[in-house]
């Protein structure tokens, strides 16, 4: 898969090739007790009153449900419990005998014709309220009532739909059974509260995509947010479930086979549709001073902590990596905070980098902004939360992951990111639904370009607005 990404005003993100790692979710509050799970939020019964999902909410003991939405299976089962402060625990995956048909616990059973691992399904088989024993059976689905199916189903947006039934027993002379949570219903906007399901998500805020082949990824955008701000361009197709833009108030923006693009790189002696880059007047001086740094190098021992670029060329010819937090200053009065750092080998940032906060004077020169320059891999510890810059990569860029569903972090990248290769690696997920990776495009690299940098900005696309005719 190949795709890139625009902003409003330029490029925020291009890659030739993207591959999705191993993701896992996280959770935004966790209990010492409690683990990660997938399903979240409260369900209602007029008869018990509200059922807790996920311990997310606090409590000692750890307890949820979840359901393998990224196996690729078109069906899995759903497993763990539910809580109640009335009826106690709800297990969904109880041994059987069951009742009637179907003859299984609890599963998930995806919509046909969705990606593998879509969210838009529905909830079939039985739960049941351990403490109720016999009277405990929960039906989640099928519950066909005058040819309609009324059980528990779930969107590509997340949200749960539906309702699931507990009859209970009658122990008294009347009709209607006393034991039971009789309805229960999972629908997010009847009930005011409801079920979804935690996915983690890539966003570019502020900016556009375009693919030079396919565009997917495994789950959708939270309810209400958007893989791209505005439009979302293909050279092949768009999976509109789970890749979308804003668009406005309307569907998505997407165009589809709509060309492909090269980014400038040594095999293309840095002259792609992308614009030109002259790499070697660069190394040669036309563009500011060039400082040059033999082998491998780390920041700490190059850059520092904290540094003014002014407007010039670092040059490393072996590898570089980023040890300790770095700042890029702010410059006053004649100096630039602009620079370019060329690397003929790899990167490796093991920690954050970031501007300088705060306004810079009158002149815009003072303003930092940076490009990376990589003839090799650019590669994200995992521990990172922010990297800044024009972030250009002739292999791969990867974001990293902890491999733990409840150690990695989210990371904001301010600028852009262009590569041939993009490994979105992050397995963070929120209940607020917060994206694992966030590219915001900041505007630097129009309003102060790295030195070098000029003349492939001016290549990339811009929006501008104009007086109605």
């Amino acid at each position: 898969m190949r795709y890139r990404f625009f902003s409003k005003y330029s490029l925020v993100l291009y890659v030739a090739a993207l591959t999705l790692g191993v993701f896992f979710m996280h959770p935004l509050v966790v209990s010492a007790a409690c683990g990660f799970h997938n399903i979240t939020g409260y369900v209602w019964s007029r008869n018990i009153g509200w059922v807790s999902l996920n311990c997310s909410a606090g409590g000692t003991v750890d307890y949820g449900l979840d359901i393998d939405f990224a196996s690729g299976s078109p069906s899995e089962n759903v497993t763990g419990y539910a809580w109640s402060p009335h009826l106690g625990w709800l297990h969904m995956e109880p041994s059987g005998p069951y009742p009637s048909a179907p003859s299984y616990s609890a599963r998930f059973d995806r919509n046909l014709g969705g990606s593998p691992t879509t969210t838009a399904g529905v909830i079939t088989g039985w739960a049941q309220w351990t403490a109720l024993g016999s009277d405990g059976w929960m039906l989640m689905g099928p519950l066909d009532i005058g040819g309609t199916d009324y059980g528990v189903g779930i969107g590509s947006d997340r949200l749960f739909t539906g309702w699931s039934w507990n009859g209970g027993s009658n122990i008294d002379v009347d009709a209607n059974p006393e034991r039971g949570d009789g309805w229960i219903l999972w629908d997010s906007v009847q009930s005011g509260g409801g079920a979804s399901v935690l996915a983690y998500w890539f966003e570019t805020l502020y900016g556009d995509i375009y693919t030079a082949g396919n565009i997917a990824a495994p789950f959708a955008p939270a309810p209400n947010r958007y893989t791209a701000t505005y439009l979302i361009q293909a050279d092949g197709t768009v999976q509109p479930v789970t890749i979308q833009s804003q668009a406005g108030d309307g569907d998505p923006y997407t165009a589809e086979s709509f060309g492909a693009l090269s980014i400038p790189d040594a095999a293309n002696s840095y002259e792609g549709s992308l614009g030109t880059i002259d790499r070697t007047g660069m190394l040669n001086g036309y563009y500011g001073d060039v400082v040059t740094y033999n082998g491998d190098q780390t920041t700490s021992g190059t850059l520092g902590t904290s540094k003014l670029l002014d407007g010039k060329i670092y040059h490393y010819t072996g590898n570089l990596t980023v040890n300790s937090s770095l700042t890029f200053s702010k410059g006053t009065s004649a100096q630039k905070g602009s620079g370019t750092i060329i690397v003929d080998g790899n990167v490796t940032i093991n920690a954050n980098v970031q501007y300088e906060s705060g306004a810079v004077a009158s002149n815009i020169a003072n303003l930092p902004s940076v490009a990376w320059m990589v003839a090799g891999n650019m590669t994200i510890d995992q521990s990172v939360t922010e990297v800044v810059g024009l972030l250009y990569s002739e292999g791969t860029i990867s974001t990293g992951t902890t491999g733990s569903s409840l150690s990695d972090v989210p990371i904001i990248i301010r600028g852009m990111m262009i590569a041939q290769t993009l490994n979105l690696q992050r397995i963070y997920v929120t209940e607020t639904h917060d994206p694992a990776e966030q590219v915001i495009f900041d505007g630097r690299a129009i309003a102060n370009p790295p030195p070098g940098m000029v003349d492939f900005i001016k290549a990339l696309p811009s929006i501008r607005e104009v007086t109605p005719a």
